[in-house]
C-alpha cells in the first residue's frame, strides 16, 4: 500500500476512534453494555476454541498412548525374541527367531520417531487447551465482574440522578418558600397600610362625629322651648311665635 494510502486508513482508524468515543460519552451506559455484548461474544468464540482444543488433544492423546502402547509392546516382543534366540539349542530355529528379531527391530526404528511426534503433538495439544481453559476462565470471570461493576454503576447512576432531582426539588421549594415569604411580607405590609388608612378614616370620622355633635343642638335644647328661644335670641334668630294668634299679628305690624 502506498504512503497516501495508509495515510488515509490511518486516519480514517482515527476518526472511527473519535466517532466512537464521542458515542461513549455520549451514552457511557449504553457504550458500556455494547462493550460487555462484545466481550461476551468474543468469550463465547473462545469457549468454541476451548472446546476444539479439548477434542483435538483428546484425539491426539489417544493417538499417542495407543502408539505407544503398541511401541512398548513390540519392544516386549524384540526382548522375548533376543532372549529365546540368546537360549535356542538348535542353530535353524536360533537364525530364525534372529531373522524375525532383526525384522521386528527394524520396525521398532522406523516407529520411534512417529511414537515422540505423536507425544509432542499431544503435548502442544494440551498446551493449547491449557492456555484457552486459562484464557476462558478469567475472560469469564473479567465478564462477571464487568457485569457486576455495570450494575453497580448503574445503581450508583441512579443514585445521583436521584439525589439531582431531590436537589432541585429542594431548590424548587426553597424558592416557592422565599416567594411565599416575600409575598407574606408585602401581604403584610399591605395589611399594615388598610390597618392604618383604617385607623386613620377611623380617626376622622371620630373628629366628624364630635364636630357634628358639637354643631348641632341636642335634643335638650331642642325639646326646652325655654333653652330654644334663649339659644335663637343668642344668635341673633328670631324664635318662632308660639303665642296667640293677636299677640303673633302684633309682632308682624312690629
Amino acid at each position: 500500500m502506498s504512503f497516501l494510502g495508509n495515510l488515509f486508513k490511518k486516519h480514517a482508524e482515527n476518526a472511527i476512534t473519535s466517532v466512537q468515543q464521542f458515542l461513549v460519552t455520549l451514552d457511557p451506559e449504553t457504550a458500556t453494555e455494547a462493550q460487555i455484548a462484545e466481550f461476551s461474544d468474543q468469550l463465547a468464540k473462545a469457549s468454541e476454541e476451548l472446546a476444539r482444543a479439548r477434542s483435538d488433544y483428546q484425539r491426539e492423546a489417544r493417538e499417542a498412548d495407543q502408539i505407544a502402547a503398541l511401541y512398548e509392546q513390540r519392544l516386549q516382543a524384540a526382548t522375548l525374541l533376543e532372549r529365546q534366540s540368546m537360549e535356542a539349542p538348535d542353530p535353524g530355529q536360533k537364525a530364525s527367531l534372529t531373522a524375525s528379531l532383526e525384522k521386528l527391530v527394524a520396525i521398532l526404528e522406523q516407529m520411534k520417531p512417529d511414537v515422540e511426534r505423536e507425544k509432542q503433538e499431544a503435548d502442544e495439544a494440551r498446551l493449547l487447551m491449557d492456555e484457552l481453559a486459562k484464557f476462558v476462565g478469567e475472560s469469564a470471570e473479567a465478564l462477571k465482574q464487568a457485569r457486576s461493576r455495570l450494575v453497580h454503576a448503574k445503581s450508583e447512576m441512579r443514585r445521583a440522578e436521584l439525589e439531582q432531582e431531590r436537589a432541585e426539588k429542594r431548590a424548587r421549594a426553597a424558592e416557592v418558600l422565599s416567594g411565599i415569604k416575600k409575598e407574606g411580607g408585602t401581604f403584610n405590609v399591605a395589611l399594615e397600610a388598610m390597618q392604618k388608612k383604617a385607623e386613620a378614616a377611623k380617626v376622622k370620622a371620630d373628629a366628624a362625629n364630635t364636630r357634628s355633635m358639637m354643631l348641632t343642638p341636642t335634643d335638650t335644647e331642642k325639646e326646652d322651648a325655654n333653652i330654644s328661644a334663649a339659644m335663637a335670641q343668642a344668635s341673633g334668630k328670631v324664635a318662632p311665635q308660639t303665642g296667640s294668634v293677636v299677640e303673633r299679628l302684633a309682632a308682624l305690624r312690629k
